[in-house]
């Protein structure tokens, strides 16, 4: 098994990219997704969280209220990190227990046996806003890979997708690491400067190379 740490700024592209993996037939396993789960009403995380932030973090029909929370953890570095040691212990669990799975599954699997899809039974992607950030006990990334654009365009396609306005969105991204932060970190890097064809004809790249070099 193959672990590939997928990350990028908020507005990157970095979601595109995952949807896209997964189409093609990579398994993946979505941070904010499983971070989602934990969230729901009944849920112990989401009970620590409402101890945590107080009764608005919830909504009337018993959902996280999303809205109040992150405002409230992108305002504070403190309570940004309250939040990240609250989810963490959780999710290590939830992905520990899917990366397994996904080994054991392809423990038998070889380039002779499954010469069509080999990659898709050996690599796992890690979609993690986190990646560089959050220290969850689970196995580590063999490579990461970065999804970057400049922060401008970031900050265009948020206003389009989220309808919020553009100082919480600069609030937002500066309470994260900076874009060079991640690049200094990345082991290889996907441009999404250009159309969503060039940027999937840059996955395939990747793709393709990532083919060459595993065994």
């Amino acid at each position: 098994m193959y672990i590939i740490g997928l990350t990028g700024g908020s507005g990157s592209g970095k979601t595109t990219v995952s949807n896209y993996l997964r189409k093609k037939g990579f398994e993946i396993i979505d941070f904010d997704l499983t971070t989602r789960e934990l969230q729901k009403p009944g849920e112990p995380a989401l009970a620590e969280i409402v101890e945590a932030f107080g009764p608005e973090s919830l909504l009337p029909d018993g959902t996280m209220n999303r809205k109040y929370v992150g405002k409230v953890v992108f305002s504070d570095p403190k309570e940004k990190k309250k939040m990240d040691s609250i989810i963490q212990k959780y999710v290590d669990v939830l992905i520990t227990a899917r990366t397994d799975a996904f080994r054991e599954a392809g423990r038998d699997v070889t380039r002779q046996t499954n010469p069509k899809d080999y990659l898709q039974k050996k690599v796992i992607f890690y979609d993690h806003p986190l990646l560089f950030e959050v220290p969850y006990n689970i196995e580590p990334a063999n490579e990461a890979w970065v999804v970057d654009v400049d922060d401008e365009t970031r900050i265009q396609r948020i206003l389009k997708r989220d309808c919020i306005c553009r100082d919480d969105i600069i609030k937002r991204m500066n309470s994260q690491t900076s874009r060079q932060y991640k690049l200094e970190r990345a082991d290889y890097v996907i441009d999404n400067s250009g159309t969503k064809e060039e940027l999937f004809r840059n996955v395939d790249a990747q793709i393709e190379a990532l083919d060459r070099r595993l065994p």
